[in-house]
């Protein structure tokens, strides 16, 4: 029998007397957990009546959920039979093992207490708040994804900081030209879709909209970027509040580029530009 959910129904045996066990039950199955001498009527009574009804508990137990559509058939399977060795009340695995022929590592994701992340052969863990479900990120993870439970907290839909956003725009900026990773554009691209279409894309959907633009050639690239950023930000900020914060950017990129004459500044100043631009004709 399994121990882990035999421990869970001791534990919190007030939620299953006199539903689903007997006191005399309960008391048995503690017994059976302590390793104690069990008389032959006690062994008949666990080995039959309580089996059976552990079994179906764990059968429940061992329920996936499959969110997401064009999953490798095999990889979703071994997903499952992941999360059951995982014996985690609540867990999900997301990311490019599941739609990928090739891929890097397998995302674990388990709510827990505390969060924590660490890799274990080509398995990363990352254990994260049950709040934290509501975070962007995550929804696009577990609505691709094969979980053992379901999920049905609301998303918390928060505009990102203008500071916080020109601080990520500056960096893809800066990876385009460099020819660096430019991961953090999956960032971007969420929160242009989340605010603009209002949609959280899944992971799959975000990946391919990531790939799609980083295919692009470098000038097309950065043209993208541009344009996203400039549609999110006149979007989701006041006009008047903008002029203001972009007439303040412009002047210190300007100081930048008299000091550094890196190949950053006209693109930073072009989206100024045009930003400027829309929230004169407003």
């Amino acid at each position: 029998m399994n121990k882990e959910i035999c421990k869970k129904i001791v534990e919190n045996k007030e939620k299953f007397i006199p539903a689903l066990f007997t006191i005399k039950q309960i008391n048995l199955i503690e017994k059976y957990l302590q390793t104690k001498s069990l008389s032959n009527s006690e062994k008949t009574t666990l080995y039959s009546t309580i089996k059976r009804k552990i079994e179906a508990l764990q059968t429940l137990k061992e329920e996936s959920y499959i969110n997401g559509s064009n999953m490798i058939p095999e990889r979703v399977e071994e997903a499952k039979k992941i999360l059951i060795g995982l014996n985690q009340e609540r867990a999900f695995i997301s990311g490019s093992f599941l739609y990928k022929k090739k891929y890097n590592d397998i995302d674990i994701f388990v709510i827990s207490r505390r969060r924590k992340s660490y890799t274990l052969a080509e398995k990363h863990f990352t254990f994260i708040l049950e709040s934290d479900l509501k975070r962007p990120i995550f929804v696009s993870a577990f609505k691709y994804s094969v979980a053992n439970f379901q999920n049905s907290v609301k998303i918390t839909k928060k505009r990102s900081k203008i500071e916080d956003t020109l601080f990520l725009y500056q960096w893809i900026i800066s990876q385009i030209i460099q020819n660096e990773d430019q991961k953090e554009i999956r960032d971007l691209v969420l929160q242009y879709f989340m605010h603009l279409k209002n949609e959280i894309l899944d992971a799959r959907s975000l990946n391919l909209e990531v790939e799609r633009i980083k295919a692009m050639s470098k000038e097309d690239r950065i043209k993208e970027i541009n344009q996203i950023t400039k549609e999110l930000v006149l979007n989701t900020f006041s006009l008047k509040y903008l002029y203001n914060v972009f007439s303040k950017f412009t002047i210190s990129v300007k100081e930048m580029g008299r000091e550094y004459k890196t190949e950053n500044i006209p693109i930073l100043l072009q989206l100024a530009k045009e930003v400027q631009n829309e929230c004169r004709r407003a």
